[in-house]
């Protein structure tokens, strides 16, 4: 027959034993079940001895109360480990109403720490919680731990922690108080407090629950706030002399240049001065050339080291040095100021040293003169003192006039090189001595307003010369011809230039004439051009 193997319960194959194995191996399948059974549950009212050969509790042992005893059941204690087949065994103490187990050694019983007959009752008898002992001189310390129900917690002092306190802290020495009610308290003493403050002038007291503190500024004081911040700050010319306080008697506050901002006291003492260097500043009395007193009179008695004379100086004095007394002596002015008048000049002769000399004649110059006292005089500049040929052609303005070209008097030379005698006479200037003449050139405009016969000019208006007799007239050129005859008049055939006839004038040229594009001739009324 298929004959199950194994020691415990979980080895049952429920498939077996078939239904043709035959009916006389059914004692070998009871046998088998009841050693199962017996090592599944190895406790009871007798004592049990388990097999030597069996090793492990196995993943199919079962713990529980197989039956409640006034007394522990026997077990075999000449086994241990695994191999006692008694370790996880459970009982019922019906004596002390606690359930215990067979320990691993299986060499006595643990005790658990709860009562089956109350529900969720929990009691820490003798023993450990994580490792600490139960009940010694040192209470054990319990961690992850979590009491509830009735459960007491005894304190290091002795004290009995019964419960939880969320309300309002009240007397009570055996309940633990939460967050909740240290925040309840604490607000309520906060609350009833009041924050007293005490001035140079005055206390005042703050209501912590309902009062706001104003940090003010005073006069040379101003405050502001930033997040948690509160910052007093002086403010610009606050600090009035009357606030520099515990200053040194004859002292002023100066910075030096290592003093990294800081200013210090600098002790003056009598007659003496702030000297600075440009690093910081020294305390010292004049010494050498001068002196001074604590009420300001400075004393010069020495220049460059030189001592000056102590004798009193008096008005219109001025010093000068004598090497021969090796000092500053005052020296009187010899006689009294001489100079009276604007332009009084001051000069130096042989019989008084020093004298006026009076301001001169309008336009006169001040030339030497050593016949004169003082060897100047205001006068004129006399002809007779100028030097031949001293004055050029080139101090001449605008002139073209060669020097000794001339022997009038008071002439001018005008830009065109036309010279004017003062008696209004005029000379035509030649170019060069075989060149030309220049005569007098102008528009018709431009003639004289009051001319006199004999007058000639170039108009540059008709483009020809003319001259003036009874009227203005044209002045045209002679007959020519070989050997001296005077036979032809010669023309251009080409008018270029725009041209008018003289009023009450006739005119005859030789053609053919051309009057070229934008020239014109112009006949005036009476006036005949003839064409041959």
């Amino acid at each position: 027959m298929a004959l199950d193997t194994g020691n415990y319960i979980s080895d049952f194959d429920n498939v077996n034993p078939p239904s043709s194995d035959p009916v006389s191996q059914g004692d070998d399948v009871l046998r088998f079940i009841k050693t199962c059974l017996q090592r599944t549950f190895p406790a009871g009212t007798a004592a049990y001895s388990g097999s030597s050969t069996t090793t492990g509790l196995g993943p199919d042992r079962v713990a529980q109360v197989l039956i409640a005893k006034s007394t522990a059941p026997t077990v075999d204690t000449s086994a241990t480990g695994h191999a006692a087949r008694a370790m996880g065994l459970t009982w019922l103490d019906t004596t002390a109403n606690l359930v215990k187990m067979r320990n691993q050694a299986n060499d006595a019983w643990i005790t658990l720490p709860f009562d089956p007959e109350v529900n969720q009752k929990v009691i820490a008898l003798a023993g450990t919680v994580d490792g600490t002992v139960i009940g010694g001189t040192t209470p054990a310390a319990i961690t992850g731990t979590t009491l509830k129900g009735n459960t007491s917690l005894e304190l290091a002092t002795g004290a009995t922690v019964t419960g939880i306190d969320n309300g309002a802290l009240g007397s009570s020495a055996t309940l633990l108080a939460t967050q909740g009610a240290v925040k309840t308290y604490v607000d309520a003493q906060v609350t009833a407090q009041d924050l007293d403050i005490t001035t140079d002038s005055g206390t005042i007291d703050i209501d912590l629950d309902s009062d706001t503190l104003t940090v003010a500024g005073g006069a040379a004081l101003d405050t502001s706030a930033t997040g948690t911040t509160v910052t007093v700050n002086v403010t610009d010319a606050g600090v009035t002399n009357a606030k520099l306080a515990n200053m040194a008697a004859n002292t002023v506050k100066v910075r030096d240049a290592n003093s990294s901002g800081v200013p210090s006291d600098k002790a003056l003492a009598n007659t003496q001065v702030l000297i600075g260097d440009g690093t910081g500043f020294t305390a010292a009395a004049l010494s050498g050339d001068s002196t001074m007193t604590n009420a300001g009179a400075v004393t010069v008695t020495g220049i460059q080291g030189e001592s000056v004379s102590s004798t009193a100086p008096t008005n219109d004095q001025y010093m000068k040095y004598s090497s021969t007394a090796s000092e500053w002596q005052m020296v009187s002015i010899v006689g009294t100021d001489k100079l009276t008048t604007k332009g009084d000049l001051l000069v130096y002769n042989t019989v008084d040293s020093e004298t006026r000399l009076p301001v001169g004649t309008t336009d006169y110059a001040v030339i030497a003169d050593p016949s004169a006292t003082n060897g100047l005089a205001w006068k004129q500049v006399a002809t007779a003192t100028i030097a031949d040929d001293a004055v050029t052609a080139a101090k001449i303005a605008d002139t073209a006039v060669t020097p000794g070209s001339y022997t009038a008097s008071a002439i001018t030379v005008d830009q065109q090189g036309r010279v004017t005698a003062a008696s209004n006479g005029s000379f035509i200037a030649k170019t060069s001595a075989t060149g030309s003449g220049q005569l007098p050139s102008g528009t018709t405009a431009q003639r004289d307003g009051s001319p006199a016969a004999g007058m000639i000019r170039y108009n540059s208006t008709t483009g020809g010369f003319e001259g003036y007799g009874a009227a203005w007239g044209g002045i045209g050129g002679g007959a020519a011809g070989a050997g001296g005859d005077e036979i032809f008049y010669e023309n251009e055939k080409n008018v270029t230039t725009s041209y008018s006839i003289t009023s009450s004038e006739n005119a005859m040229s030789a053609g053919p004439i051309t009057v070229d594009s934008g020239a014109t001739v112009t006949i005036p009324s009476g006036s005949t051009w003839v064409i041959v």
